[in-house]
């Protein structure tokens, strides 16, 4: 074949290999309408048509709105106080709603024009989520944008669940969780209230569920939540349009259970006891309250698993209330609702065919890299690979490790941007097409997906500014930052020279580009990252430049492994003058940067894999244990181009090999792998 033949073919080869590449992320929202929208709306609604400016209204006159339930109208009341918009009669200026039978019952419309905002829906969520809408567009601080929106959410169940059982939560803690789910439009509130270490739920038959001594000493012993406190709850969800699944786990995960009656969930006696415990319940708490009821079921293997789930679900159904359970875990009739936590294997997959089912795979915010969280979560379509009638989703934090703190719990974990990238995803399902590899890494720069994503995130940014300032939001932004990583090598200090490749062992090393603030070498449960068939004893290194408009001091997150927060099996705290256990070195301009003062310096789990033991699940997480949480470094740049260079060994076969450079202060630098 002649030369020219050959270019052709291979630039054939080329163009039809960055065609696929492309065509790999696809979405129903074009990236050029994200950037140019001028309130960065969280979700973003399915259609939207801005107008050229916003209008500032003073004073509105509200037509047709006595049909609406006290809480809508306490909504609406709210937005305007807070917009300083008051209300008057037969002004010229209008606020009209509209029952639109023909949308479904979370849609809605909302049109706002140079006189008037008209809202439509055919429901009172509807109607409470287009108020939600319009709050978000004054707070942009431009008024009354003009514009005109249609808006549905892809799932009728869009969720978050918190374990109450291991680590008690205050109620005001969970009225803060239920106003953020709200503002985004999160409709479900799944209550974990039992598990190992504690019942949660007031027992007046059995009172003994509730007393402490029958309680995990070190995990909240003798708090509970009284039938009036439930209610509370309750109450408070559904006036902002949150349904509550409350959460009875059985039979497995009930210690306290067995050491209060002196019986196991699954004997005849304990059997018995959870009959009165559900009639109880729902004496308590009657079915309009809560309609759907979670049995738990998982992770436990007993003697007749068919008897015992027939003698609960009978119960449940027989209130004419409807069951999910956890899935896998025990066997249950087709009527069940499965929450899948781990992927079906094909024989579930084909016993459960056309089951109605709840997506919480690899949603787990106490699992996650808080940097890799959120592309986890954004290019992670509901339901991929699922047998099941998808009905939606439910992000799950389970803080398993003792807390200080209730509200370490959030401090430890990424839950506020966790929710706002989740509400999205369920709510616009606007992602169609994506990669597996963004369950680990950033997109690469020069992609359709980085391109999304990085319009994502000024959505994302925009929102934590705006409405979490001073609370923990472990984020910063992360798609324009650029490394290339090479590798592997043995017991290499450090790589000297930059060169464009190395030769080991008649192997040739080349660099590879990647892209974010944390970078995995290979995850812990071995899902990817760039390099995952790495071995411990193995050294990677990881290179960028980063240009400053000006000489300047930034704090940065600097990391080297992300401890999964359900589970107390890591490397541990580095020894004095360490980064980290394995070896892992930063150097900025050729000079070290110094490793934290630790203050535990060389403590270690009983366990660095597997389950991590009893006594080290008690011993709460310290901040210095996170990169999030301890004191970030002190780097300093020169005006100009500036080397990093990052060591980043392995040493367990267990370990999350990653590393984490996030500048918290961005203004004013760029990276680049190169000095252009």
């Amino acid at each position: 074949m002649r030369k020219l033949e050959i270019f052709a073919v291979l630039l054939l080869y080329i163009i039809s290999f960055t065609t696929t590449a492309q065509e790999e992320f696809k979405s129903n929202l074009s990236v050029e309408e994200l950037k140019e929208a001028p309130v960065k709306l969280m979700p973003y609604p399915k259609e939207v048509s801005w107008g050229e400016k916003p209008i500032d209204f003073k004073q509105v006159e509200i037509n047709n709105f006595n049909f609406l339930h006290p809480s809508v109208k306490s909504e609406l009341e709210q937005l305007l106080f807070k917009a300083g918009v008051k209300t008057s009669k037969n002004n010229k200026n209008k606020i009209k709603f509209k029952k639109i039978d023909s949308l479904t019952r979370e849609a809605y419309t909302l049109e706002i024009t140079s006189d008037e905002i008209k809202i439509g829906a055919s429901s009172d969520a509807g109607f409470f989520y287009a108020l939600k809408t319009l709050e978000q567009i004054v707070d942009g601080k431009k008024g009354f944008y003009a514009v005109k929106i249609w808006d549905e959410p892809a799932f009728e169940l869009r969720g978050y669940m918190i374990d109450t059982g291991r680590n008690f939560q205050p109620i005001e803690t969970l009225k803060n969780h239920l106003d953020i789910l709200a503002n985004y439009k999160l409709n479900t509130f799944h209550w974990h209230l039992t598990d190992y270490p504690a019942w949660r739920i007031e027992s007046k038959k059995y009172p003994e569920l509730n007393a402490a001594e029958n309680h995990r000493p070190t995990r909240d012993p003798g708090l509970f939540y009284t039938y009036n406190e439930i209610r509370e709850v309750i109450n408070y969800a559904n006036e902002l349009q949150i349904q509550v699944i409350p959460e009875i786990d059985m039979p497995g995960h009930s210690d306290s259970f067995t050491t209060a009656t002196g019986h196991r969930m699954e004997s005849e006696e304990g059997i018995k006891i959870l009959e009165d415990v559900l009639y109880e319940f729902f004496e308590e708490i009657p079915k309009e309250m809560a309609p759907i009821i979670h049995l738990g079921s998982d992770e436990v293997d007993v003697p007749d698993p068919e008897g015992f789930m027939n003698r609960m679900l009978h119960i449940i159904e027989s209130n004419n209330t409807s069951a999910v359970i956890w899935d896998p875990g025990l066997p249950a009739n087709d009527r069940v609702i499965r929450q899948t936590w781990r992927p079906e294997h094909e024989i579930e997959k084909m016993d459960q065919s056309g089951l109605r089912g709840i997506d919480s795979q690899n949603s787990y915010i106490n699992n996650s890299e808080p940097m890799l969280q959120i592309p986890r979560l954004l290019f992670k379509p509901i339901g991929q690979d699922s047998n099941h009638k998808i009905i939606g989703g439910i992000i799950a934090l389970w803080p398993d490790v003792n807390l200080d703190e209730p509200f370490d719990a959030v401090r430890h974990n990424p839950l506020y941007p966790s929710l706002l990238t989740y509400a999205w995803t369920t709510w616009t399902a606007d992602i169609t097409e994506t990669s597996s590899k963004f369950i680990t890494r950033v997109p690469p720069k020069n992609s359709k997906a980085h391109d999304y994503f990085s319009a994502f995130e000024d959505f994302l940014m925009y929102h934590k500014n705006t409405y979490f300032k001073g609370q923990p939001f472990q984020y910063v932004k992360q798609a324009d930052t650029e490394w290339k990583l090479i590798g592997p090598f043995e017991d290499k200090e450090t790589l000297g020279e930059i060169k464009d490749s190395y030769s080991i062992n008649d192997s040739i090393l080349q660099w590879k580009n990647a892209t974010g603030n944390t970078v995995y070498i290979r995850d812990r449960f071995k899902q990817g990252g760039f390099y995952p068939k790495a071995k411990p004893g193995e050294t990677y290194f990881a290179h960028t430049y980063i240009y400053a408009d000006e000489a300047k001091n930034i704090p940065v997150w600097i990391g080297f492994e992300t401890p999964f927060r359900s589970n107390r099996a890591y490397t541990g705290i580095p020894e004095v003058g360490e980064w980290d256990v394995s070896g892992g070195t930063i150097w900025v301009n050729e000079k070290e940067i110094p490793a934290p003062n630790w203050k535990n310096p060389g403590w270690k789990p009983e366990k660095t894999s597997g389950w991590g033991s009893k006594g080290d699940q008690e011993v709460p997480w310290k901040d210095e244990e996170l990169y999030w949480t301890r004191e970030p470094a002190k780097i300093s740049l020169k005006e100009g181009w500036n080397e990093v260079l990052i060591r980043v060994p392995g040493s367990s076969d267990y370990q999350n090999w990653m590393f984490s450079f996030a500048p918290l202060e961005q203004e004013g630098i760029r990276f680049s792998t190169s000095k252009n």
